[in-house]
């Protein structure tokens, strides 16, 4: 079983930061997703200070990140990765493909399908909306691991995605 975390839109909640970490120490994550609007650079350094042997993070760009050359350094730095989405990563030898988003809920999700149904991948993860989600498209599965942040849609959240199996499932903070 290879499970990964993804967490999004944190908004320099430090507190739901610190907690989704803590889910992700407890499920033996190696590998965590950002997708989009950590917001400012102080929250990599807190991810930093929390990590733990062998934990590697990859991020996308949200359209809220701010210092983006900042954030690239730290991600560098603790030897992680963070670019502008959409990209394809190979994980756990499936083709998984990772964006923040863009414009409104129906768009961003129609986006997510849209990669699901045409860019061969085997799963697709994105955030954005604030919404979590779940879905197979075309036998592809779509996640959306909702909001670190919880002040938009009142429930913190992060998701587990079992990479194996093909599922996933939210932990709230």
């Amino acid at each position: 079983m290879v499970l990964v975390g993804l967490m999004s839109d944190s908004h320099d909640n430090m507190g739901n930061v610190e907690r989704a970490m803590e889910v992700f120490r407890r499920e033996h994550i190696s590998l965590v997703f950002h997708l989009g609007d950590i917001v400012s650079p102080f929250i990599v350094r807190r991810m930093i200070e929390l990590r733990w042997s062998g934990l590697r993070v990859i991020g996308v760009f949200g359209n809220n990140d701010g210092d983006k050359w900042l954030l690239t350094r730290l991600f560098t730095e603790a030897g992680w990765f963070i670019s502008h989405g959409p990209r394809i990563h190979e994980v756990g030898g499936k083709r998984v493909l990772v964006f923040h988003g863009h414009d409104g809920v129906e768009f961003t999700e129609r986006i997510a399908d849209s990669y699901a149904a045409g860019m061969g991948v085997d799963m697709v993860f994105y955030g954005h909306t604030h919404r979590r989600r779940v879905a197979e498209v075309n036998g592809v599965l779509v996640v959306n691991p909702g909001e670190v942040y919880g002040g938009l849609t009142g429930e913190a959240s992060v998701a587990i995605v079992d990479l194996d199996a093909g599922k996933a499932w939210f932990e709230r903070l």
